[in-house]
C-alpha cells in the first residue's frame, strides 16, 4: 500500500491557485446533526450587488434532473460585521442575494441523499453519503455551488476530517493534516468532476503503463477489500490499455468504491469521471460480484476515450442549470459499453460465446424494452424530458451500434482497421480541450473513413431504421436469430439482488417492470419469503421461480408474501399474460466463407490468423 502520486503539472498549478481562490470552502465533516453537514463559503470580493448563487440541476453523465439544491437547508448570508443579508430561494436550486457587493460568508447545511426520505430519489453514485463517524461519499454538486457567470472560477476547499478519515480521490491535497484537509481545483466543472470519499482507509495503488491507479473501498462487513480488487482491476486494465494501443490518455486514475448493505434502498450503479469512476454497489463476498465489478468498471474507464478525449462543445461547457443535450450518446455511452466487453473478448477475459451472448442478451432487452425506430440522435437530444423512459436503451442499442460499426469499418478495411482506431484518430483530432461542433461530427467521421459509415449514421442512429444485424454479423461469420415476441407468464421482471447473510432474495431494482409486475406493486428493498404459500429456498432458486412461473394460470390470484421495513406484507394481482421475447441469439456459422472467418477472426482475437 503506498500513497497516490500527483503530476507535478496539477501540483505546481494547485499552487498557483490557492492564493486566488474565488470560492473558499469550509466542509465540515466533524460536527454532523441529522444527518447533515455544515458548509461554509468565504467567496471574493463580488462586483455585482443583486446576485444569483446556484446549486447543479444536472450533472454530465446522469442525463436527469436531480435537483441538489432541494438538499441545502438555512441558507444564510452575512457581511463583514456578521450581519445577515436578504437571501430568497427563487427556485428549487437558485438562491438570490442582495447587496451582494457586502457579501463576506455564506452558510448553509446539506441533507444525505443515501437516506432521503421524501422526493425523486438519488442513485448512489451520483448522492452524498452521510454516516458521522463512519463513511462520507461527497460528490461535489452535493456539497457545493457557484455564482452565476461565475463557474469557471477558482476554489479552495477545506475538509475538516474526523479523527483517522483519509480522503481518497483523483487528486492529492495541497495541505494534509490529521484534522483537515485543502484542495484547490480551477472550476466548478472540475469539482463536479472530482468526487472523493472520506472514511478509514482502505486503500491500493499499481501502476498500468503510464498511469497510476488507486482502488478504494469502504465495505461496511468488509466482504470486499481493495487489494483484491486492485489485482483484479489491473489485469482488465492491462487488457483495455492494449486494446487502446499501449498506452493510456491519463497518468492517474482513482476507483471509488461504496458497498452498500443488502436491502439499502439506494440504486446502484458507478458514475464516470474524466480521472475517476464512484461506485454504488452491493456489499457481497468479493468473489460473488467481481464479474460485474469487472464489467461496470471497464465501461467506466473506457470513458478517458470519450467524452474525456471526444466530445461536443455541450459537453465541454456543460451547464449545470439549463443543459443542452448532444446528440451522440451512441458514442459516450453506446461505444464505451461495447469497448468494455469487446477489451475483454480480444485480450481473452471472456470468451467469444460469453461476448456474444452479452451481445445478443443486448438485443433481446432493447427490442422488448425500447422503440427500435426512435432515431438515436433524437433520444439524445431529447434524454432529459421527452424521452426520458428510452434512456436506458444507450446500453443496449447503443452498443449495438458500436458494434455494427465495428464490423462494418473492418470490413471496408479488410480487417486492417476498426472502431477503436477512429476513436483514436478521432481524439487525437480533438483532444480534452478542443470540442467538436455537435452536427459536424458525422462529417467529420466520414472524412476519416467512407461515404458508406456516413450512409450507415444517416440510416440507422439519424434515421428510424432499426440496425442491419443480420447482415453485418453475416458478415463476419456469424448466424443471428431475432427475438421473437409471444405472450406468456412472469413475475413482473423485479431485478432481484440476494443476501448472503439472511440468505433471502429481495428486491433491487423495479425500472425493468413489466405491467403485471407494476400490479403486484413491488418496492426496491422488499425482501421476498414466500410465493403462493410455497417458502423461496436457499439453493435451486432459479429451477424454483422457473416451476411457479410454469404453474401460474391466468384468471387466478397471485399472491407473493415480502418483508418489507422489518412488516410483514402480501403482494396480490391477478395473474395476466404479459408480452415476453424468445431471447436473440447469435452463434458460429459452420460454413463460413474464407473472408467472412477472417473477418470474424480478426474481430474477435485482434489477429487474422484462420481458426474455427
Amino acid at each position: 500500500m503506498k500513497e497516490f502520486s500527483i503530476t507535478l503539472s496539477i501540483f505546481l498549478l494547485a499552487l498557483s491557485l490557492s492564493a486566488q481562490a474565488t470560492y473558499n470552502y469550509t466542509l465540515d465533516l466533524q460536527n454532523i446533526e441529522d444527518d447533515r453537514v455544515k458548509v461554509e463559503l468565504l467567496p471574493s470580493q463580488l462586483k455585482k450587488n443583486n446576485i444569483i448563487f446556484h446549486f447543479a440541476k444536472i450533472i454530465p453523465g446522469t442525463y436527469q434532473v436531480y435537483d441538489f439544491g432541494r438538499l441545502v437547508k438555512n441558507f444564510k448570508a452575512f457581511d463583514a460585521q456578521g450581519n445577515i443579508l436578504h437571501t430568497k430561494r427563487v427556485d428549487t436550486n437558485s438562491f438570490s442575494i442582495s447587496k451582494a457587493k457586502k457579501l463576506h460568508k455564506l452558510t448553509y447545511e446539506v441533507d444525505d441523499t443515501y437516506d432521503l426520505a421524501v422526493g425523486k430519489p438519488l442513485s448512489g453514485m451520483s448522492g452524498t453519503n452521510i454516516e458521522a463517524g463512519k463513511n462520507f461519499v461527497i460528490n461535489g454538486h452535493g456539497f457545493y455551488g457557484y455564482f452565476e457567470g461565475m463557474q469557471q472560477e477558482e476554489y479552495q476547499i477545506k475538509i475538516l476530517k474526523p479523527k483517522g478519515f483519509k480522503g481518497t480521490s483523483a487528486i492529492h491535497a495541497i495541505t494534509t493534516t490529521p484534522n483537515f484537509d485543502v484542495y484547490d481545483m480551477p472550476s466548478f466543472n472540475f469539482v463536479v468532476d472530482t468526487p472523493m470519499m472520506y472514511c478509514l482507509p482502505d486503500t491500493t495503488t499499481t501502476k498500468v503503463a503510464n498511469a497510476e491507479v488507486l482502488v478504494s473501498v469502504y465495505s461496511p462487513s468488509k466482504n470486499v477489500r481493495s487489494v483484491y480488487l486492485s489485482q483484479q482491476l489491473k489485469r482488465l486494465l492491462e487488457a483495455q490499455k492494449n486494446y487502446i494501443g499501449g498506452h493510456l490518455p491519463v497518468d492517474r486514475y482513482a476507483f471509488i468504491m461504496y458497498f452498500l448493505p443488502p436491502g439499502h434502498k439506494v440504486s446502484k450503479g458507478a458514475l464516470e469521471h474524466n480521472y475517476s469512476s464512484l461506485y454504488a454497489l452491493p456489499d457481497l463476498s468479493q468473489e460473488q460480484i467481481i464479474k460485474p465489478i469487472l464489467n461496470i468498471s471497464a465501461h467506466e474507464f473506457f470513458h478517458i476515450i470519450t467524452p474525456l478525449n471526444i466530445h461536443s462543445k455541450e459537453i465541454q461547457f456543460f451547464n449545470f442549470n439549463d443543459p443542452k443535450m448532444s446528440r451522440h450518446l451512441w458514442m459516450y455511452e453506446g461505444v464505451t459499453e461495447y469497448f468494455a466487453h469487446h477489451a475483454q473478448v480480444v485480450d481473452g477475459m471472456t470468451t467469444r460465446e460469453e461476448f456474444l451472448n452479452e451481445m445478443a442478451n443486448k438485443i433481446t432487452i432493447s427490442k422488448a424494452k425500447y422503440n427500435d425506430t426512435l432515431p438515436f440522435t433524437k433520444l439524445s437530444k431529447g434524454c432529459l424530458y421527452d424521452y426520458r423512459d428510452q434512456y436506458p436503451n444507450v446500453y443496449q442499442k447503443g452498443a449495438l451500434i458500436g458494434m455494427c460499426l465495428d464490423l462494418l469499418l473492418r470490413d471496408i478495411s479488410d480487417g486492417n482497421s476498426g472502431l477503436i482506431d477512429l476513436m483514436n484518430q478521432l481524439a487525437k483530432k480533438y483532444g480534452d480541450n478542443r470540442p467538436f461542433k455537435d452536427k459536424k461530427l458525422f462529417k467529420e467521421i466520414e472524412k476519416l473513413t467512407s461515404p458508406e459509415i456516413r450512409a450507415f449514421f444517416k440510416k440507422h442512429v439519424e434515421g428510424s431504421t432499426p440496425l442491419p444485424l443480420e447482415k453485418l454479423l453475416g458478415m463476419a461469420g456469424l448466424a443471428y436469430e431475432a427475438p421473437q415476441p409471444y405472450m406468456g407468464f412472469s413475475l413482473g421482471s423485479p431485478s432481484l439482488g440476494y443476501d448472503p447473510d439472511t440468505k433471502q432474495m429481495y428486491v433491487a431494482d423495479i425500472g425493468g417492470l413489466n405491467d403485471f409486475g407494476k400490479k403486484i406493486g413491488y418496492q426496491v428493498g422488499d425482501k421476498l419469503i414466500t410465493i403462493n404459500g410455497t417458502l423461496i429456498p436457499e439453493t435451486g432458486l432459479h429451477q424454483f421461480f422457473q416451476e411457479i412461473t410454469q404453474g401460474l394460470k391466468e384468471g387466478q390470484p397471485l399472491n407473493i408474501t415480502v418483508d418489507r421495513d422489518g412488516k410483514s406484507t402480501v403482494l396480490t394481482a391477478i395473474v395476466e399474460k404479459v408480452q415476453l421475447h424468445k431471447p436473440a441469439s447469435i452463434g458460429l456459422n459452420p460454413n463460413p466463407s474464407h473472408r467472412q472467418l477472417e473477418l470474424r477472426n480478426v474481430w474477435l482475437t485482434g489477429k487474422g490468423q484462420t481458426q474455427n
